[in-house]
């Protein structure tokens, strides 16, 4: 595990965290506390750290050209959540995959509940599935398609840590792992950046 500054608070903290939205509340389904103590547990393994940050969410970033340069000069550190869009950036759902109806998947898919850019990043989920399985064509052999895309946020030098969630152990030991990956190739940052343009941003529903 790699560690980042927090800029001006002078802590360094691991690259990836664990995300504890899950953990305790009911709008992932059900996740038994035996479990998340588990989880928990096999984060600090993985990090090889001798203390334990407890960051809270206080507000939602503004797009990420907004943000970035200004965290940097202002020594802001900046903590990325739902990195994997609520699931849909780890590949594995389908346009008929089906959430528990405590699942916030499930309720809030539309914003029916709370901002609908906490539920898939605010994509319609259609929309999503297609959208992963496009991008699932920059992954390269070896790292799972979420490992991907968590280590294209670690490659934004302005972010400070990762926060996925994970609703099972193995699922935390993977989120670990882009923390040790090479940084992406710069064409397929380049080939991303042009398909959010082109087709991604336009389709992104309600407020960040």
């Amino acid at each position: 595990m790699q560690y980042r500054s927090s800029g001006r608070l002078g802590v360094m903290v691991s690259e990836i965290g664990l995300g504890c939205w899950q953990l305790g509340a009911a709008d992932w389904g059900d996740v038994p506390e035996p479990r998340a103590m588990e989880e928990a547990k096999i984060c600090l393994q993985h990090a090889d750290c001798d203390s334990l940050q407890i960051i809270f969410n206080i507000f939602r970033q503004k797009p990420i050209d907004e943000l970035f340069a200004e965290a940097k000069e202002k020594g802001v550190a900046i903590i990325v959540r739902l990195p994997l869009a609520s699931g849909l950036l780890a590949g594995t759902y389908k346009r008929d995959t089906a959430f528990a109806a405590s699942d916030h998947r499930n309720y809030n898919r539309n914003g029916e509940k709370f901002n609908v850019g906490e539920t898939f990043a605010g994509l319609e989920f259609a929309r999503g599935v297609e959208l992963a399985d496009r991008i699932r064509a920059w992954v390269p052999s070896g790292p799972s398609m979420a490992e991907f895309a968590i280590r294209w946020i670690l490659d934004h030098d302005a972010v400070t840590s990762v926060i996925p969630g994970a609703s099972k152990p193995q699922q935390a030991i993977s989120n670990a792992r882009p923390s040790d990956l090479a940084p992406l190739p710069a064409n397929v940052h380049k080939e991303l950046r042009e398909l959010y343009a082109a087709e991604i941003a336009a389709s992104i529903r309600g407020p960040y």
